[in-house]
């Protein structure tokens, strides 16, 4: 592997959230190499999606202070144009309408998001035109490499590793699936006896008020939680799993089809980052979550016969600027990240990146300030867009960890020369 460019230069880049006085990032000679396209898959829940959302970054890029955040974001790098455009095309009386925003496109750089695919920009995040990890990530990649690169991004929302990203090796037993299904079950029946008092209590309460009132109020209605059997509940679990391993598979059996670039070069598949937790917190999900980590590296790498593929994880940050809470599950699994990576069997393989460092603390002090975020809803929105459990929506906080991702990564490639 060759580098066109030096890499003495990066550390600054990552410094700077990968902003650069030039206009877009330069392009190189990746899309007309015959060499190997490098692979990396990018998988987690919400925040893997991504919750950098383009209201916040709209507003950064006209202000001086903070635009150079984001400069290979925006075509040509072109910050008045971008902003113009943006307010130009914006709809006031319909907040949902999408503007148009000009972003970079990055052609030494593809993505495959679900349904989506194409050379790298803003756009392969959950809201409309946002961004997650994958950007940045992309564009370090992108830097390092003088080949072309595939990001191959698996994420849903609300998934937890000991369910839905279940692995194969840490799957129950036949027998203990019974167990667990017969406890869904009990559960279940136990919610709809206590839902079917509670509305019929209700109901006779709506029906006695309706007796004089002119304005009659519907009876409430409630839909009972199912009976599944075994094999319904066996389902549920390990389903992102496969959904992932299919939707890597099928990229890289469509390579042409999906990049029209591809010239048939072949592919080696570098690298996972995984960005994920949230939900493990609840329900004692946190009890296995080293184990079945540990269990997701192996089974991946056996699946895609990478014995040493790389694998960056990104360490639950929902904490911000406060000390995590020792023995709370968020902190548990957090230690099971890091344990993970520190582990003598992936300690040369991994590392755990610390995301808390990268929480915008402006969209905090917003978020948290007197009154709360509702006080001032335009100034928070020059920030931040959703609640700390995305990370307050903040593109700065999705820009950095991108960055960190890609500088990590980079750092266990580099341990293979």
């Amino acid at each position: 592997m060759q580098h066109l460019k030096p890499l003495f230069v990066l550390p600054l880049l990552l410094l700077m959230g990968l902003s650069t006085t030039s206009a877009e990032p330069p392009e190189f000679a990746a899309s007309k190499s015959t060499a190997k396209v490098k692979v990396f898959i990018l998988a987690g829940q919400s925040n893997m999606e991504g919750r950098g959302f383009p209201e916040p970054l709209t507003w950064q890029v006209g202000q001086e202070k903070y635009r150079e955040r984001y400069t290979h974001f925006i075509k040509d790098g072109d910050y008045a144009r971008f902003v113009k455009t943006v307010e130009d095309t914006r709809d006031p009386d319909d907040r949902r309408k999408t503007p148009t925003y000009l972003w970079s496109e990055r052609k030494d750089v593809w993505i495959n998001y679900l349904g989506k695919h194409g050379n790298l920009k803003v756009g392969y995040g959950a809201p409309n035109e946002g961004f997650g990890p994958e950007f940045n990530f992309g564009h370090v990649l992108g830097n390092h490499y003088d080949e072309q690169v595939l990001i191959i991004k698996t994420s849903w929302g609300g998934r937890a590793l000991a369910q839905g990203f279940l692995p194969p090796s840490s799957m129950p037993t036949d027998a203990e699936f019974e167990v667990l299904t017969q406890a869904e079950n009990n559960k279940n029946i136990e919610w709809n006896m206590q839902q079917k008092i509670r509305v019929e209590k209700n109901n006779l309460k709506i029906a006695e008020e309706n007796k004089t009132a002119e304005k009659k109020k519907a009876l409430q209605k409630y839909k009972p939680r199912p009976v599944v059997s075994v094999a319904e509940y066996k389902q549920r679990y390990g389903i992102d799993y496969r959904n992932m391993v299919h939707e890597v598979h099928d990229c890289l059996a469509n390579l042409k089809e999906r990049f029209p670039g591809y010239q048939g070069q072949g592919y080696e598949i570098e690298g996972f980052v995984w960005f994920q937790g949230w939900n493990d917190q609840y329900n004692d999900r946190w009890l296995s979550y080293e184990k079945n980590l540990g269990n997701l590296i192996r089974d991946l790498r056996k699946e895609f016969d990478v014995p040493g593929m790389k694998i960056v994880i990104g360490e639950m940050g929902h904490d911000g600027p406060d000390e995590p809470k020792p023995d709370a599950p968020r902190t548990l699994i957090m230690s099971a990240q890091q344990a993970v990576a520190k582990s003598a069997e992936f300690k040369k393989t991994s590392t755990c990146v610390n995301t808390r460092q990268y929480w915008d603390m402006e969209a905090h002090n917003i978020y948290h300030g007197p009154g709360g975020w509702s006080k001032d809803v335009d100034k928070w929105r020059q920030f931040g867009n959703d609640r700390p459990y995305h990370y307050l929506g903040s593109p700065w906080f999705f820009a950095q960890a991108g960055t960190g991702f890609g500088e990590a990564m980079v750092k266990l490639l580099g341990k293979d020369k």
